[in-house]
């Protein structure tokens, strides 16, 4: 249940939105250097400046996004009503434990972690403030470049109702769409996250080394995959994964995923079989009706468990 003084200022968040927030980010590195430049160009709002703990880094990130950089992690506190934690996951509780509570009252606090939950501010309540995290699904490659795509970004969220009002205050307007979560499930979320984005890559890095071993270079390769992959992909996505499927472990063709498996390396074979089941589950449920291929999926399960 919300106190009298967070439903006042999540009153203040959501009715005086035309009163310029100041944001300080703590960390110069690519999420908060993106973040910085991305709100200090784009929203009606301020950004303080930055700290880092090496100070010129916090200089250039700060001459980048116009704004000034801090000496002090207090200097910044003070100078600011909303703090972004753009650190690492591991020395997110580390600059936690650095803030004075006291001169962090009745500011909001977040981090950006994809797996750690707003629970890292721990006795955050004790002081008044308000804290939560906020995740952009995004890949951020350059400091000074992934701020220009960024309003193409979803965000996840999970903290105070204060802390969810002021993220909606400050990027919705660019376009950003904002879904809440449970806190108690990021780590899982994280993890889908990550597979969705890092595993496709070592994915792709599999066929390909599987096709040089073919004698294609990998320019070609790439040419030959990005239809195949981009189309079902897209119709994965559109139309559910079921539709998309297509080849050989569906249609129940045992003998052409035997011929596969001996035929590939023991790294290759071990990435064939672990994906190999999960499109066994999606032709299942695709084919549920069909006792026949239920069978044929029943045997390719023992081909496909090592």
């Amino acid at each position: 249940m919300e106190t009298a003084s967070e439903k006042m200022l999540s009153h203040s968040v959501i009715f005086n939105g035309g009163d310029s927030v100041n944001i300080g980010i703590i960390g110069a590195g690519r999420v908060g250097t993106s973040i910085g430049k991305y709100l200090s160009q784009y929203s009606c709002h301020t950004v303080t400046g930055f700290y880092s703990e090496h100070y010129q880094d916090a200089v250039e990130s700060a001459v980048f996004c116009h704004t000034k950089s801090f000496y002090t992690l207090s200097q910044l506190v003070l100078s600011s009503d909303t703090l972004f934690i753009a650190v690492t996951d591991g020395q997110i509780k580390n600059v936690w434990d650095c803030i004075d509570k006291p001169s962090a009252r009745n500011k909001i606090i977040s981090h950006f972690s994809g797996s750690l939950s707003s629970d890292v501010f721990t006795l955050a309540s004790d002081y008044s403030i308000y804290t939560g995290s906020i995740h952009p699904i995004y890949a951020f490659s350059d400091k000074f470049c992934s701020y220009k795509e960024l309003h193409k970004a979803l965000f996840t969220v999970e903290g105070s109702d204060c802390f969810i009002s002021r993220m909606q205050e400050l990027f919705t307007p660019l376009g950003n769409r904002i879904f809440t979560i449970d806190k108690t499930q990021k780590p899982l979320y994280h993890a889908a996250m990550s597979m969705a984005s890092n595993h496709l890559i070592g994915l792709l890095q599999t066929v390909t080394d599987m096709l040089s071993a073919c004698h294609f270079d990998e320019e070609s390769a790439c040419t030959l995959l990005k239809p195949l992959m981009m189309d079902n992909l897209n119709t994965a996505l559109e139309k559910g994964t079921a539709y998309a499927l297509t080849g050989p472990i569906e249609r129940g063709d045992i003998g052409t995923v035997e011929t596969h498996l001996n035929i590939l390396e023991d790294r290759e074979k071990c990435v064939y079989q672990a994906l190999g089941r999960q499109v066994i589950r999606t032709a299942k449920r695709k084919h549920a009706d069909n006792p026949s291929l239920q069978e044929k999926y029943r045997l390719m399960e023992r081909i496909l468990t090592p």
